[in-house]
Formats: structure tokens, C-alpha cells, sequence
């Protein structure tokens, strides 16, 4: 649980910052650390160059020799050294290293922790443009010492305060700013399924978690909205497969209730097994439709299909009976509409024939209840597209109901007599936008076409 706390965002945010903050401290504490001992030792050097430049003050060169002036023997004290070539003239000797690397190499410093932390600064003597002497003078530089260790201890301090103190108040800030979040995520754990249409509130909160709450908004409304919908969808699939149901469960209790009559048994008549296996095809067929757009969104390499095979053998309607034509046209006849099929398209769909054609038969089905004289099929293909029109003479659509034909549960004239719940063009929609396609409706003066869409390899 601890382990958890540690890894929220608002923890890692004030980490980040605090990491950034101490960094930034640090550099700046050790450029000015760095800078604190060049001007410490600037100001040494200055000093011993004013003692060096005094003391050379007393020195002269006579007949190549140097000669200290008499009087200011109290210019050379502990710490200053006169040398000639390298011999000593003047002061104190110094140590044979140190000798080595002062006398006669032109102005040099260096510095000695024993005894003591000791600058040294060598000053050449020059006579006619060389060096024919050194001076050499030096102090104690305990105090700087001191003075540096004093800073960088300081600094380190600082750094320490200043981020202890620091990320108590950057997490809480943190933590503030975060709290609409946690706000939002308490919320959604609240919710349930029930709750489709509640929303987070878009006005709370700072600028980004706003366009956050907007995005969020979005995403459950169109989530709600598949729910709505497949809620309905299956509601109406309910109550559409009541209907067979109830026949088949009526026809079979009346055929038992006859064949077991001790009395009077009666044989089952063909009509009656015609009846039962219409209503068996019919469920099937709602069954494979409804299910036929969730087989297809389940991905995979799509099977071929032939238009051709897709418009052939197309069935007859329950009621009323309308006469169907093979691949050419006939006129109307006395039994109902004239069903006009194109002959051989040879367009080759990019889904299954049986995708294709339960899409299609919904289609068919409707464009046979309104037809008058004629049904039309008609076929074209653009753009890897195979466009098949049905139209039928009735021109029963109203042009604002090109839309709400495709809703689950519309009718557009429930009082018809004919059965159903008004899924056939719903699924034929979803079975064709499954499939990478489109179905849409039009209405014209005297028809009304609906035009399916479906992928296709050759044109």
C-alpha cells in the first residue's frame, strides 16, 4: 500500500520538481562556491604581489649584485626571501622543492598545507632583460581555508533546508491541482451501468482537465449511445422472435393434440409441416441475421462472392404472391409485381455471398410490400465500390423518412397487416457498415430505391 502511495502522480510530479529545484541549487551554490575561492585567492595574490613590489622597492643592482637598502631590513620579514641567481641574499630559506619551483622561473605561486595552508608568489628580479634575482614572499591562508569550508558547508545546508521545506509546499500544490482528478475518478467508480447518461462536469476545474472532462464526455456519449442502441436492438430481436416462437409452439400443440386423439387421430397434413418449417426458416433466418455483423466485425481475411450468385434464386414473398423473373425481365402479371434482375454482372464482392444476400432480402422484402407493377435490381460499380439498387414503383417513402427507415423498430405503416417489428432494414445496415460498405435510401416522384454498398475486387 505504501509502495502505492509513493508511486501516485502527484508524488512523481513533486519528486520532478524537487529533483529540478535541487539541481538548479546545487549548480548554483558551486559556480558560487567556485567563484568565492577565485576572489579569496585573487585578493591573497593582490596582497603578496603589494608585499613583493615593496620589498623590491629596497632591492638594487650594483656591478651585477644585489644590494638591499639600508634601513628597510624591516621590509623583510618571516615570510620574504631575496634570492641572487639561486643563492640566498636576503631572509628566510626556503625548502630545496619549493626553492625549485619559485626561484628563477619568472613570477610563480604556489600553495603549502605544512605548516600550515601557505601562499607563496615568486617576483624576478630583471636587469638589462633578464632575471638575476627572485623575491619570494608568503602568508598564511588559514583563513580563506576557513572561509570556504564555512561556504560550502553553509551551501550544503541550504540545499538541504531549501528541499525539505520545498516539497511539503510543491506536493501540496500538486495534490491541489490534482484533486479534480480524483474528484472525477471517485465519480466514475460511483457510477454503474445504469448511469449511461451521466457526465463529468466540463466547467470544474483548470484549463486541461476541462478539455479532459469535454473528451471524456464524448467517449461516454458515444458509448451510452451503443448501449442505447444495442439495448434496443435487442429488445426488438426479442420481441421479433416471439413470433415464430408462438407458432411453432401453436402449431406443434395442435398437431400433438390431433395425432394423440384416441377417438379421431388425424395424420399431420403436408400444409401443416410447410407451415412449421416456414416459421423454422424464418427464426433461422432472423438468428443468422443478427448475428451475420458481429461474425463479420471479428476481423480476418474476408471471403469472395459473386453478385450473380448473390441475385440468383431470390425467394418469393410470404403475401402478397408476386411472380419472379429470371435473369431477364417479364411484364406484370396477374399474380403481383415484376421482379427486373440484371443479367450476368460478374462483380466480385469482397464479402460472402451469404453476407451480401441477408442484407439484400430485408431489402427485397419491403420493396415487394409497396411495389405496384415493379420491383427493380440494378447494379453498378466506382471508386471499389459494387452498388446495388433496389426500387420498387410504389414511391410510399416520405424523402424525411430516407433516415428513420434504417432505425431499429421503425415502420412506416404499422397498421399494414404485414408481421414483424421493423429490424429487417436495421440489420441490413449493420450487416453492410460490418462489411465496409453503406445502405441508404432515396425517394423520388413514383419510387423509392435503397442502394446497398459492399466492397469489390473487380469493376
Amino acid at each position: 500500500m505504501n509502495r502505492t502511495k509513493k508511486r501516485t502522480l502527484a508524488s512523481r510530479l513533486a519528486l520532478g520538481a524537487i529533483a529540478w529545484i535541487g539541481l538548479w541549487a546545487v549548480g548554483l551554490l558551486l559556480v558560487f562556491n567556485i567563484l568565492l575561492s577565485s576572489v579569496l585567492a585573487a585578493q591573497v595574490d593582490a596582497s603578496l604581489l603589494a608585499r613583493a613590489d615593496a620589498v623590491a622597492a629596497t632591492v638594487q643592482i650594483r656591478d651585477g649584485r644585489l644590494v638591499v637598502a639600508r634601513g628597510d631590513d624591516a621590509g623583510l620579514d618571516v615570510g620574504t626571501s631575496i634570492y641572487l641567481g639561486e643563492s640566498l641574499l636576503e631572509g628566510t630559506s626556503l625548502k630545496p622543492e619549493l626553492q625549485t619551483e619559485l626561484v628563477q622561473h619568472g613570477r610563480t605561486t604556489t600553495d603549502r598545507e605544512v605548516p600550515g595552508p601557505v601562499r607563496y608568489l615568486a617576483k624576478p628580479i630583471m636587469s638589462h632583460g633578464r632575471q638575476v634575482g627572485t623575491i619570494v614572499v608568503s602568508s598564511a591562508v588559514g583563513s580563506r581555508a576557513r572561509t570556504e569550508r564555512i561556504v560550502a558547508g553553509a551551501s550544503v545546508l541550504f540545499v538541504v533546508l531549501l528541499l525539505g521545506f520545498t516539497y511539503p509546499a510543491v506536493r501540496a500544490t500538486v495534490g491541489r491541482a490534482m484533486r479534480p482528478v480524483r474528484v472525477m475518478s471517485d465519480q466514475a467508480a460511483a457510477w454503474s451501468d445504469k448511469d449511461i447518461d451521466r457526465r463529468f462536469d466540463p466547467d470544474v476545474g483548470p484549463l486541461e482537465l476541462r478539455r479532459l472532462a469535454l473528451t471524456l464526455n464524448a467517449l461516454l456519449e458515444r458509448i451510452s449511445a451503443t448501449l442505447r442502441h444495442e439495448r434496443y436492438f435487442t429488445a426488438e430481436l426479442s420481441h421479433e422472435l416471439r413470433t415464430p416462437l408462438a407458432h411453432l409452439h401453436a402449431e406443434v400443440d395442435l398437431l400433438t393434440t390431433s395425432a394423440t386423439d384416441p377417438s379421431n387421430p388425424e395424420p399431420v397434413a403436408e400444409q401443416d409441416l410447410a407451415g412449421l418449417m416456414t416459421s423454422i426458416r424464418r427464426l433461422e433466418g432472423l438468428v443468422e441475421s443478427a448475428l451475420t455483423p458481429a461474425r463479420i466485425e471479428q476481423g480476418g481475411t474476408p471471403w469472395l462472392g459473386l453478385m450473380d450468385d448473390v441475385l440468383a434464386d431470390l425467394p418469393r414473398p410470404a403475401a402478397p404472391p408476386s411472380s419472379l423473373t429470371g435473369p431477364t425481365s417479364t411484364g406484370p402479371t396477374s399474380t403481383g409485381p415484376t421482379l427486373i434482375v440484371p443479367q450476368a454482372t460478374g462483380v466480385v464482392l469482397a464479402v460472402e455471398t451469404d453476407v451480401a444476400r441477408r442484407a439484400l432480402l430485408p431489402v427485397l422484402e419491403n420493396a415487394w410490400r409497396y411495389a405496384v407493377n415493379e420491383v427493380r435490381i440494378d447494379v453498378v460499380t466506382r471508386d471499389g465500390m459494387a452498388r446495388l439498387t433496389v426500387s420498387d414503383d410504389g414511391g410510399r417513402l416520405d424523402s424525411t423518412l430516407a433516415e428513420a427507415i434504417f432505425a431499429p423498430g421503425f415502420r412506416g405503416d404499422p397498421a399494414d397487416g404485414y408481421p414483424g417489428a421493423g429490424l429487417g432494414l436495421a440489420l441490413t445496415r449493420r450487416i453492410c457498415r460490418a462489411a465496409g460498405g453503406e445502405a441508404t435510401a432515396e425517394s423520388g416522384p413514383g419510387r423509392t430505391a435503397i442502394t446497398l454498398q459492399f466492397p469489390c475486387l473487380r469493376e
